[in-house]
């Protein structure tokens, strides 16, 4: 896990098909996604799972391409201040990855107010992406600091816009993937927000974290008739650090 005060090292681009996607390796999600995409911005909200699959997707992305991975480094912006170490190590060994290098390989960095996170957004991002050439980007929880009361709620509207359209096109620019979550409590100024992000997203999907089920809604895909929608995954104990094994279809 590294921060985004690295050496400023340039790396050539890498030529990557767009055929190539990132799979989340069970079995009803990557049939329900079909593989995330280069070039998508991927939208998970409600419940605090959002959270774990978008973490999950940072470990598999270092997978090589024929496990179903992308082969890269992933920079990971912390807006929720949730990131979690433990989560990640015990996926990597599930995966047999190293745990240490699958950190090191997570470029990482928190915002802790709306306007952190909008420099980190708009200004640190590119330049990390010019030096890793990173396949995926994540942000976790990007609406919970622009509820803030100190924040007016047309500055939030105003700048969230401007953040959400600038991700929108970062991705097809950058050739990436980014997943971006919105957990709840959902406020109305937060279901507000939202509608920037989700009107500029390629796949968005609901989930929603019962005992024991999680339930996720496939709600906008771009290449496939949403026929079936939603999967139900059930897991004997649900917890908040649950383990990959303990999910299984319904």
């Amino acid at each position: 896990m590294q921060s985004f005060c690295a050496p400023s090292l340039i790396f050539p681009q890498q030529s990557i098909s767009n055929l190539k996607t990132l799979t989340f390796g069970i079995d009803e999600l990557d049939k329900l996604f079909g593989g995330l995409r280069l070039g998508e911005l991927v939208v998970f909200h409600s419940s605090w799972m959002c959270h774990l699959l978008s973490e999950l997707l940072c470990v598999r992305s270092q997978l090589p391409y024929v496990k179903g991975g992308l082969g890269s480094t992933v920079v990971f912006i912390d807006g929720g201040n949730i990131f979690d170490p433990y989560f990640i190590s015990q996926t990597a060994r599930q995966l047999s990855l190293n745990p240490e290098e699958t950190l090191r390989s997570i470029w990482i960095s928190r915002a802790f107010t709306s306007y952190q996170l909008t420099a980190l957004i708009i200004e640190e991002l590119p330049k990390i992406l010019d030096r890793e050439d990173s396949r995926l980007i994540v942000i976790s929880d990007i609406t919970a600091l622009f509820c803030d009361s100190d924040v007016g709620i047309w500055e939030a509207r105003r700048t969230f816009n401007r953040v959400s359209l600038f991700l929108s096109e970062l991705v097809k620019q950058r050739n990436t993937i980014l997943v971006v979550t919105s957990l709840s409590p959902r406020s109305e100024r937060k279901r507000r927000l939202e509608q920037y992000l989700l009107g500029r997203a390629s796949v968005v999907a609901m989930v929603e974290a019962g005992n024991p089920h999680v339930k996720i809604t496939l709600e906008r895909h771009p290449s496939k008739a949403l026929t079936s929608t939603s999967v139900d995954l059930f897991s004997e104990k649900l917890r908040i650090q649950p383990l990959l094994e303990e999910f299984m279809e319904v």
